[in-house]
Parts: structure tokens; sequence; C-alpha cells
């Protein structure tokens, strides 16, 4: 049935029982107007692609769903089918051309970028990809949920800041904000999106307050025995974060190939620094070391996956810290801070301590001085393990 459609005509057009109504427009030649049974209406276009025939022509007949009616009215759907059949005029299928933009669209969404962004971006050039994975999905991927990238704003942004923030806390919003700004600026970097809406963004609120807090010996004594009621493979971590002024994450992921008698040497590409690292391995060390088991399957020290992957989640650990001590307002990190501190109390000297932490060397001391310091990180941690365990 061919008919010249009007908006009122198409408001009209009733079912018919006995069948789909399948109506031409005569204004735009290929533009058809389906009405089932139910009442339903729905547009598509019939089309040929210049050029697809054999011998030059047009190919065979196709057809494009261009939407439904009322969505789509009829002045629009005109317009989309005089669209589509000047791409078929040029020999492009406007089918897969909207199927194209259609999966473009899909892909900017933010929820389907992040895992691109870790995949492409987070896992080959970052350590703590997990991490970003996680935090990433849990809050930019869920909040803006079938947003597109391209549409985010500036004020998008802060908006999402002010709910993490207000909802988990600032520390929780400064890691949302470093890491989405990363993948902003991956994102402009790959051409999906003109610009990030977080470049030179201000954000007082959330400025890192770098910690103070300071254990006693008294303190980190009281940590060392509720250690032994955490057990392993947190407890043993604890000990040796005591004992070493380590980082958590250089203790908790150490391999079994690291440890020889006398020391743990940290590879330059498993360290922050991004250099080789020696940790001196005292008689008290040592036994701890010696007590953990020995895994068939992996490296790692202290894991629950049989040596394939360190442990992780130290939350109900810190727990038990917490109730068995009694203290509250410290991290595991502050352990870092206090024994920096106390060796400090010893009259140790700070180059030294320097040297036991790990730190970097600014200037002509870090550029042009090799010497190890191995002998003086011995003595500086001696020095540390008397104190600590003066009677």
């Amino acid at each position: 049935m061919q008919k010249r459609l009007t908006e009122a005509s198409v408001a009209k057009i009733k079912p018919d029982p006995n069948g789909r109504l399948e109506i031409q427009d005569q204004a735009v030649p290929g533009l058809r107007l389906r009405v089932t049974q139910s009442g339903r209406k729905s547009w598509s276009l019939m089309y040929k692609i210049a050029g697809e025939a054999a011998d030059g022509g047009r190919g065979k007949n196709r057809r494009m769903t261009l939407g439904a009616y009322p969505l789509i009215d009829l002045k629009t759907a005109r317009e989309q089918a005089s669209e589509a059949k000047g791409m078929a005029d040029r020999g492009v299928d406007p089918a897969v051309h909207k199927k194209s933009k259609v999966l473009s669209r899909i892909e900017r969404q933010i929820d389907k970028l992040i895992p691109r962004f870790i995949e492409l971006y987070a896992m080959p050039y970052t350590k703590k990809w997990k991490g970003t994975d996680v935090l990433l999905r849990s809050t930019v991927g869920e909040m803006w949920r079938g947003k597109d990238v391209t549409k985010i704003k500036r004020a998008d942004v802060h908006a999402l800041l002010d709910d993490v923030s207000e909802s988990e806390g600032p520390s929780k919003a400064r890691e949302v904000r470093k890491h989405l700004s990363v993948l902003f600026n991956w994102a402009v970097d790959r051409g999906i999106c003109d610009f990030n809406p977080m470049a030179g963004m201000k954000r007082k609120d959330l400025r890192y307050q770098p910690r103070s807090t300071v254990l006693s010996v008294e303190d980190l004594q009281k940590v060392w025995n509720a250690s032994e009621k955490v057990g392993y493979p947190f407890g043993p971590i604890v000990q040796l974060l005591i004992l070493s002024g380590q980082r958590r994450s250089e203790i908790a992921t150490m391999q079994r190939n690291w440890v020889t008698n006398d020391l743990i040497e940290i590879p330059a590409e498993f360290y922050k620094t991004r250099k080789p690292h020696a940790i001196p391995v005292s008689a008290r060390m040592r036994e701890i070391l010696e007590s953990q088991p020995i895994w068939n399957e992996g490296e790692f020290i202290f894991s629950t996956t049989g040596g394939r992957t360190p442990s992780s989640g130290f939350s109900r650990a810190k727990q038990i810290l917490d109730r068995e001590t009694g203290l509250t307002d410290w991290t595991l990190h502050d352990i870092r801070r206090s024994v920096a501190t106390c060796m400090a109390q010893e009259r140790v000297l700070q180059e030294h301590i320097e040297r036991v932490l790990g730190h970097v060397i600014s200037g002509v001391a870090g550029t042009y001085n090799r010497y190890n310091y191995l002998n003086e990180k011995i003595e500086a941690l001696g020095v540390w393990e008397r104190a600590f365990f003066r009677p």
C-alpha cells in the first residue's frame, strides 16, 4: 500500500486485525511504516547500494530499521531515510554505518572504557593496576554507567568527587581524582575524547595531608604482641615491618628467591624507586622467615594460594591489632615512620636511616655516591632491634 503520509494520518492509522500493515511513503521512496496487529508502529527503509552488483549496478534490496513511532515522528523518519539513501547512492551501506556509530557510542560509555584503559594502560605500565581497576569500576563505572565520556563536563567531575568524598571520605575521593584524570589523559591521547575536563582542576578539600602519627616503642611492642594473635600470613608480616622499617608492600610481596642467609635483596623492577634494595636480615628476622611455610606452586613467602600470589587484604588483621592494642587512628605505614623516628632517638645518623628505608638520595650524594652502606644499615637496624627488645 502506498500513501502520501502526514503526521495526522500516521497517528490515525489503525491496526489490521487480519495481519500486519506496511505502508509506503510516496514522498520518500523506500520509507515504510509498519503497523502490527497489536498497534505497534515502526519505520524502516528499503534501499539498494550503488556499485554492489557484479556488473557495477545496484545490489539487492535491503531493509534498515529506523525506529519506533512516535519516538521517531514522520519528519524525523523522512530525514533519516533521505540521509541513508544518500549513503547508499555513494556506495555506503547505511545500516553498517549506523551500527558502527552505535558501537562507537557504546565504546565511549565510561563503564565500557574503564576495562580498555586497565588492559591497555594500567596493566602494562603500573604495578597496582588491580586496585585501580576495582576503584574505577566501583565508583566511576557505577556512578556514571552508560555516560558518554565525550559528554562528561567539569561540573560532572566535581559532583562525582563530592559524592565520593561525602560517602567514603576525602582520601577515597583523592584516589578517584588521581586515577580518573589519568584515564581522561589516556582517552585524549587515543582520540576518544577531545579534552580532559579535569585539566587544571583545583580541589583544596582533597589535598593530601601528610600523616604525622608516630608510635612509641611501647606502642610498637603492643602491636608486636598483638600480631601473635593475628597469625599467618599477616602476623609475621607486621613483625617484619617493625624489625625492618620497610614498606608493607615490599614485605608482603617478598619472594623466597630474594632471601639469603643475611640479606633480603629486592630487585629493581619490584621496588618503588626502581633501584635494587638490600635489607639486612637480623637473627630475629631470620627466625621469622625460616618459620614460614615453603610453597610448591610459587615463590611468594606470604601467600594463601600456595605461593602463586602474595597475600592481600589487611583490613581484618588491622581490626584485630586495633582491638588487642587499644590503639586508634594509626596505619601500618605509620610503623615505618615510627621505626625511623626511634632510630633517630637512638642517635643513628639520618643518612643511615634514609639508606635503611630505601629512600632516593637527592643531589650530588645520590648521583655520585655508589657506596652501598650495607654495614651502616646492619648497624642501624641492630641499634633499633636492641632498643625495641630492651628490658
